[in-house]
């Protein structure tokens, strides 16, 4: 694969959130984010003039929690729910997941190794602690959707999660390019998973950069070996954008452009 450029000033940021930018967890509830991770989300926000977003299968609210202060451009539940900037979050109407539950529940109550993961509108099978379940898990997702209407299975790393049909990280990316601040900009989508599969083939077609974090066959251009390896690099790339921002507002007020207190973005 071709090696990892730092960020443009004219890219469109996407990034997913589990194992990409934070390191997995036994739970989902445990991860944990980088002390320094807010600060250079925040520069590179700033940097970029608002074109980062986070596309995940997590729900938008808990997204949030884990970046607060934090409040960025997202896509939630794998684009199921979705905000751009100054935008309410928009959420289609819940599936019916509910008639689906007692058979899941069920499952996991009789399986210590699951765990359920309820979401707003999907619900999540996790077999991490249990990996030799997941013809178990596959075979009984199937069962339960036989005769469900909307829905869909989306497989993971150890974890199929029933979501709302037709909708996929790809169709987020998409949406946010059609809009400002996105639109018009080369997109980078950084992810790990094979749900994130339909993110580096929509940016690809768009003329930007898949980046896979870890190693697999993927339709990604470029791959880092981990979450820390991802992070390092943005942490380089918000020091290279900050600084060439700071030069060139420098230069623009030295040629009378702007005056001391305020700022420009190319």
């Amino acid at each position: 694969m071709s090696p990892l450029p730092l960020i443009e000033p004219d890219t469109a940021l996407f990034l997913d959130f589990d194992g990409t930018l934070a390191d997995l967890a036994p739970r989902p509830e445990l991860v944990r984010v980088e002390p320094e991770l807010v600060g250079t989300l925040t520069a590179l926000h700033t940097s970029l003039d608002g074109a980062l977003a986070i596309i995940s299968g997590r729900p938008v609210a808990e997204l949030d929690h884990f970046l607060q202060p934090l409040r960025l451009p997202a896509a939630g539940v794998h684009g199921a729910e979705f905000r751009n900037i100054g935008e309410r979050l928009i959420t289609p109407p819940a599936p019916g997941i509910g008639p689906l539950m007692p058979q899941l529940e069920a499952l996991v109550n009789k399986y210590p190794g699951l765990r359920l993961e309820y979401k707003t509108i999907a619900v999540a099978i996790h077999f991490r602690q249990a990996p030799e379940l997941e013809p178990l898990v596959r075979a009984a997702v199937a069962d339960v959707l036989r005769d469900a209407v909307g829905l869909e299975a989306l497989p993971g790393k150890m974890v199929v999660e029933i979501k709302p049909a037709g909708v996929d990280k790809g169709g987020a990316i998409a949406s946010f390019m059609r809009m400002p601040p996105f639109a018009g900009r080369r997109p980078l989508f950084a992810g790990d998973d094979v749900t994130d599969e339909a993110g580096f083939v929509v940016v690809r077609e768009l003329g930007g950069t898949g980046v896979l974090v870890g190693q697999r066959a993927t339709a990604a251009s470029v791959s880092v070996t981990g979450p820390a390896a991802l992070r390092c690099w943005l942490h380089r790339s918000a020091h290279a954008l900050t600084g060439s921002t700071a030069q060139r507002d420098e230069a623009a007020r030295a040629a009378g452009g702007i005056d001391s207190n305020s700022s420009h973005r190319l």
